[in-house]
């Protein structure tokens, strides 16, 4: 009956335009299906994750530690996750509520610590002789309190969202066990996973198309793991700096300012200057001349990272251009936000890595 493939072309062709149909006439049903199975793997989500932020460290100690040790894998992934859950229970039982007690309090007193740094301004600038004389329009007091009131709203916003966030934490509890769970058997059973997808895609692919991805793929894992451990290790070293300094400094809120400082400084470029903008927002608020000896201090410390630590820890992992970097920052974070500028250098990495190995193969065949 369907021996003429136009017959079967047009037939397959029906049913696709009336699934399509389908799929566009209950889209809010499809989008709340997709939506439904994406919650239901979140702890699978998280269980990757955290499994390939901490493969490297397994495989250094299973590699020089455990080498001659018939469980080396048992005895690494159990270091490494004693570790990890000390780091977690601190992160949970020291940090987060001094964290949280740090933003309610700068919360409770932004209106007080607003009024008072206008009035410090004021004081010690616009109603000076010094000033008067300079010649500079009387309107500038009008601007300075219009700016404070933007300033108040907008670091409302931020410690808010700040706020909320790790209150958040609470709620995915749950998911953070189930996923800490099944990435211990991620990792144990690595090369089994490895080797059972390599199977699969040689199944679908033939082994020729088959090896070319998997050579891909190794490319994407060694810029990925690279660049996220260089990256998270060298903002945990920033942050520690930063916060050791504030407090001999006698700094407001050193803990909060350390923790901002050492997020954004996972964003190549435009983090570091974004932390210390905020860091010199929250001080200003409080103490304007304890302001300018953070942001001066923050400078330093980033200027130290950028020329030592930081090639020290990350290298020039990712292999691109400032403006390539630059160009994914600004993708990334328009469509996904921080977590967008955190992984846009890689892949866009990734991407050109790509691209330029087509190009050289096209070149190549001409």
């Amino acid at each position: 009956m369907f021996r003429d493939r136009k017959t079967l072309y047009y037939l397959g062709l029906f049913t696709a335009g009336l699934l399509l149909y389908k799929l566009v006439d209950n889209i809010g049903g499809v989008l709340h299906f997709f939506s439904t199975v994406m919650s239901l793997m979140t702890p699978f989500f998280i269980a990757f994750f955290i499994a390939y932020l901490l493969r490297p460290l397994v495989n250094a100690l299973e590699a020089k530690l455990f080498s001659r040790q018939r469980l080396r894998r048992l005895y690494s992934i159990l270091i490494v996750y004693t570790l990890f859950l000390g780091l977690i229970f601190i992160v949970i039982t020291v940090i987060t509520p001094r964290i949280i007690d740090s933003v309610s309090t700068l919360l409770a007193g932004l209106p007080q610590y607003i009024a008072g740094t206008e009035q410090w301004i004021r004081g010690h600038v616009l109603e000076q002789e010094w000033f008067a004389q300079s010649g500079i329009d009387a309107k500038l007091g009008e601007f300075l309190s219009s700016a404070s009131s933007q300033i108040s709203e907008f670091v409302r916003l931020i410690l808010n969202n700040l706020l909320s966030g790790l209150l958040s934490l609470t709620t995915t509890l749950l998911n953070l066990v189930i996923g800490f769970i099944v990435s211990i058997y991620l990792l144990k059973d690595k090369e089994a996973i490895g080797r059972g997808t390599q199977k699969i895609l040689v199944a679908l692919l033939g082994q020729g198309r088959a090896s070319s991805v998997v050579d891909f793929v190794k490319r994407i894992d060694t810029t990925f793991s690279q660049y996220f451990v260089g990256v998270i290790l060298d903002a945990m070293i920033i942050g520690s700096i930063v916060f050791v300094g504030l407090l001999i400094l006698q700094s407001p809120f050193a803990l909060l300012a350390a923790l901002v400082v050492g997020v954004t400084n996972v964003i190549p470029y435009f983090g570091p200057f974004i932390g210390m903008l905020f860091v010199g927002l929250i001080t200003l608020l409080v103490s304007p001349m304890q302001a300018l000896w953070n942001v001066l201090f923050i400078f330093i410390i980033q200027q130290l990272d950028g020329y030592y630590i930081g090639p020290k820890v990350i290298g020039n992992k990712v292999g691109i251009g400032p403006l390539w970097i630059i160009f994914a920052i600004i993708i990334g974070g328009g469509f996904f936000g921080l977590i967008g500028m955190f992984i846009a250098v890689p892949v866009v990495a990734v991407i050109k890595t790509a691209f330029d190995s087509y190009i050289e193969r096209r070149l190549s065949s001409m």
